[in-house]
């Protein structure tokens, strides 16, 4: 099982954490990934009605697996063109590239 944390940028988002299986996880999360944004989920219905039924507490989560990012995140893709945390480019960051 992994976990998902879906960000929407709605005004009222809570920033959801969904419990879903391996299988589903690697739909969005391929090779590695860690982030994924709503145009590189091609699966659409099947995915999401696999998912929304999974929302865990956030105080019972052990580890973020994957962020999904929603149309209305501020977070861009061009920011994370290896979709990992750890290669996130943004411009006050001292060990960025661009």
């Amino acid at each position: 099982m992994k976990n998902i944390q879906v960000i929407d940028g709605a005004a009222n988002s809570v920033f959801e954490i969904y419990e879903v299986e391996d299988e589903i996880f690697y739909l969005a999360f391929p090779e590695g990934r860690e982030i994924a944004f709503a145009a590189d989920v091609r699966v659409r219905s099947r995915f999401w009605k696999r998912i929304y039924p999974k929302q865990v507490q956030k105080a019972l989560v052990q580890g973020i697996h994957g962020t999904l990012h929603l149309r209305l995140s501020q977070a861009e893709p061009k920011h994370f063109p290896n979709r990992m945390e750890a290669d996130c480019r943004l411009p006050h960051r001292p060990d960025s590239t661009s």
